[in-house]
């Protein structure tokens, strides 16, 4: 039974950790699930400031309860918190898998994609250890005293926090969105010639007798005059492939046909300023912006635009409140939220291919730009990114075993001077 304590322990804080995590390092996109989710349930009240508060307070209970189930303290409430958790979504995640309210319940953020159905599943697979974890939680001992515990409870719920204000101003550590530096957008857009395509299934809806029933193309009653027919509807039967980007697109903001194309070839280096709602837009960074905008209207071979996913009318007030001098395109709000988590943000893109991404308290100075990017060879701008992406992680999970083993060297005392709790 020892064993399966620890199994369990472990399990579950490593799985709590990173659930938490991937949240912690995304609070936007936290809110904007969150926000699907209040607005599936009827909740639209909520939404002003709910989906910013929940997202900060999922991802800071998850990364607490697993950090202190991996470090075996406070076991007891520990447990507690880990079952009242899992029961709560796994209820939840079984009505979405019935109802499909909200098609991604965002339980590992933006790093796994999973159906509401797989999510159900997984969540019934987790649950017995969480199960043994609570029936087994006055057997744990712990190896620190009371307030020593609580002193590192206080000390881990803090940094979660800390994480998550870090990231909504810098950016997320990890981007796991379909716009990350390195892709081609174009690419990204592309079907393989052997993809899957979509496969559907037409039904066809009859009326007898005051009934209605439904039948396939082989066994609709075509010739019998006794049914009426009432409509046809497709229906999905399996979906097909799906690239990366596929909802991507720029027209004009007062109207007109796609450029997409035309943008995205344009020679030499494309800056693209994102905000997905002009009017939420901080105008806190406009002289920056504009500075840059300034230093590319210098030159043939940058370009600054402008990419609201609002009506022209927003627009055009942002830029009297500004003085914005660089042109304005319109795209859908989805994947602006997708491309870079500020509002405003930045990309820079070379060929398509994205080099850099800013956020709004990052926008670089036109020195910047010249010494970082213009003219440096873009793969090895791209290579430095992901370096510097994969050592950031790295270092933070180094960092937490680095801290619980500090604790455990600090706090732990003999074993058998410590009474069970």
């Amino acid at each position: 039974m020892k064993t399966l304590r620890i199994i369990c322990r472990v399990l579950i804080g490593l799985l709590f950790i990173f659930s938490g995590y991937v949240k912690a390092i995304d609070p936007i996109g936290s809110q904007i699930i969150f926000t699907e989710y209040f607005s599936a349930f009827g909740l639209d009240f909520f939404i002003p400031w709910a989906p910013f508060l929940v997202a900060y307070v999922a991802s800071t209970a998850e990364l607490l309860i697993g950090c202190c189930a991996l470090m075996g303290i406070r076991m007891k409430e520990t447990a507690w918190a880990a079952l009242v958790f899992m029961i709560f979504f796994t209820i939840l995640t079984f009505i979405l898998a019935l109802t499909n309210l909200v098609t991604d319940c965002g339980c590992f953020g933006n790093a796994i994609k999973m159906t509401n159905w797989q999510t159900f599943f997984k969540n019934l697979i987790i649950l017995p250890f969480v199960i043994v974890l609570f029936l087994q939680r006055k057997n744990y001992r712990s190896f620190a005293s009371c307030r020593a515990e609580w002193i590192t409870v206080g000390v881990l719920a803090a940094l979660p926090l800390l994480l998550s204000i870090y990231c909504y101003r810098h950016l997320p550590l990890i981007d796991f969105m379909a716009y990350n530096v390195g892709v081609n957008i174009p690419e990204a857009m592309s079907y393989p010639e052997d993809a899957a395509q979509d496969e559907w299934e037409v039904i066809h809806r009859y009326e007898k007798d005051g009934q209605v029933q439904t039948f396939s193309k082989e066994t609709a009653p075509w010739n019998d005059s006794t049914w009426t027919f009432v409509s046809t509807q497709p229906i999905l039967k399996k979906k097909g492939y799906e690239p990366p980007i596929h909802d991507f697109t720029i027209a004009p903001s007062d109207g007109g046909d796609y450029l997409t194309d035309s943008i995205l070839n344009l020679p030499g280096y494309v800056f693209l300023l994102i905000m997905p709602h002009v009017e939420q837009a901080s105008t806190a960074q406009a002289a920056a912006i504009n500075a840059l905008a300034d230093y590319c209207l210098m030159r043939d071979d940058r370009h600054f635009l402008a990419l609201s996913g609002s009506d022209n009318e927003q627009n055009e007030a942002f830029v009297l409140k500004t003085g914005a001098m660089y042109p304005f395109y319109t795209t859908d709000e989805k994947p602006l939220l997708s491309m870079v988590r500020s509002n405003p943000g930045l990309i820079i893109l070379h060929e398509a291919t994205i080099l850099a991404k800013y956020s709004r308290f990052d926008i670089p100075t036109p020195a910047q730009v010249e010494a970082e990017i213009i003219g440096q060879n873009p793969d090895k701008i791209i290579a430095r990114h992901i370096t510097c992406e994969q050592l950031t992680s790295d270092l933070l999970a180094l960092l937490l075993l680095l801290a619980m083993a500090a604790w455990g060297i600090i706090f732990r005392v003999k074993h058998k001077a410590t009474p069970k709790r």
